[in-house]
């Protein structure tokens, strides 16, 4: 297989795996906010900036 390809999905993964990560703790955060929806908001919010953040962190 190609040391290439290998390579994008370790990094796929990863940035993955720090979206989840992400997300938990912003729907934990926006729980503790405001009930229902912060919790939504709290995942969405940080599954994205968690999202980027790994994904920057991966390609340096």
């Amino acid at each position: 297989m190609n040391n290439t390809f290998i390579n994008n999905v370790t990094r796929l993964a990863f940035a993955a795996a720090g979206a989840l990560t992400g997300g938990s703790a912003g729907a934990a955060i926006g729980t503790m906010i405001l009930p229902g929806a912060g919790t939504a908001i709290g995942y969405l919010f940080g599954t994205g900036l968690a999202g980027i953040n790994s994904a920057r962190k991966i390609t340096k």
